[in-house]
């Protein structure tokens, strides 16, 4: 009786945590540093994860064939990184489309275009150059797009950088005012958390003006680059003057010891004799292009013998998983609106 009691008790425990990633470029080590390696950690725990590729998203700024044939090469990168598809779910968002757009359309109707173009991430795009007149209808809806992946999935918990929490509001708001309106005192769709983790770690570009950007290549190090283009981009990148400390040493610091935590003491020595006015950065940047290389050559190695037909029985595994719970979410949804019978 006692071990059947704690066998319930466990199983209350295990949360349902949902996280995407778009499938636009390479993957950067600002990406390896800022997603991959907190969603490493993540399925260190107990708790039911699922991961998808966002090729949907990804139609916000991307052609379709674009997208597409990216989504075994991210899915390749994740494997290689270490995420484990016994502890994982991996799918692609194309297997759940057509309830995504459903979904979408459902809620939709409680939004206002008021509320819709107050999201801090809009304004950025519109600032980063595109005009209303440019932008389309889609990025507006990216939250809401956001919010039925989320939902779909009866999604518990939700690891999102600081950039993406107001998404994550508008996901509570959205599905607030649906159980509000639908559920007749009970909750027809999971009210989403945003996981309480530290503070995302975010590297900024080698020359330390933004952070660092897979549309910028030439101040990136991505995880595919060869040792000797390494080398280069490191040594072009910038750092400090002698006896003083600024935001791009500071970010170059701290990549390195996210990626090479064993490599502390070396890399504080190096601080040390910088900041008493000796001209070592040169050393330094020989130290950091060292690591990151030591890494991706290892990587690169991993991603190689990672067959495609391992990738596809992954994709298709998590996209019968995926399919049941949309399946059984919009079941829910629409016997709530009245759509089909009870």
């Amino acid at each position: 009786m006692n071990r059947q009691n704690n066998a319930n008790n466990k199983k209350k425990t295990v949360k349902r945590l949902i996280t995407g990633i778009r499938p636009t470029a390479n993957l950067t080590v600002a990406n390896l540093i800022g997603a991959a390696i907190p969603l490493l950690d993540l399925q260190k725990n107990n708790n039911e994860i699922l991961v998808f590729v966002a090729t949907m998203h990804g139609l916000t700024d991307h052609e379709p064939n674009e997208i597409m044939g990216r989504v075994d090469e991210v899915v390749r990168d994740y494997l290689a990184l270490g995420l484990d598809p016994k502890r994982v779910t991996i799918f692609d968002q194309r297997a759940v489309r057509r309830q995504v757009g459903l979904l979408k359309i459902y809620l939709e109707r409680h939004i206002t275009v008021a509320r819709a173009c107050r999201v801090p991430t809009l304004k950025e795009k519109l600032r980063e150059g595109q005009t209303p007149e440019q932008a389309n209808i889609l990025l507006m809806g990216y939250p809401i797009m956001m919010t039925a992946d989320i939902a779909l999935q009866d999604a518990e918990i939700v690891p999102v950088g600081k950039d993406q929490y107001s998404h994550m509001e508008i996901a509570r708001e959205l599905i607030d005012s649906f159980n509000a309106r639908y559920g007749a005192g009970h909750s027809i769709l999971v009210r989403p958390e945003t996981l309480n983790r530290e503070e995302p770690v975010n590297i900024l570009s080698l020359v330390g003006d933004s952070k660092m950007s897979k549309s910028k290549p030439e101040s990136a190090i991505f995880l595919t680059d060869s040792p000797d283009t390494i080398k280069k981009k490191m040594m072009k990148a910038e750092t400090a003057i002698e006896g003083m400390m600024s935001s791009k040493l500071e970010n170059l610091v701290k990549m390195a010891l996210a990626i090479s935590p064993d490599s502390k003491k070396e890399i504080d020595l190096f601080v040390s004799r910088h900041m008493a006015g000796e001209k070592v950065m040169g050393g330094f940047k020989k130290l950091l292009a060292d690591i990151i290389i030591d890494f991706t050559s290892s990587f690169q190695k991993r991603r190689s013998e990672i067959s495609n037909d391992y990738v596809n029985e992954i994709l298709e595994k998590g996209a019968k998983i995926a399919q049941n719970n949309a399946d059984d979410v919009l079941n829910r949804v629409e016997k709530a609106l009245g759509l089909i019978k009870q």
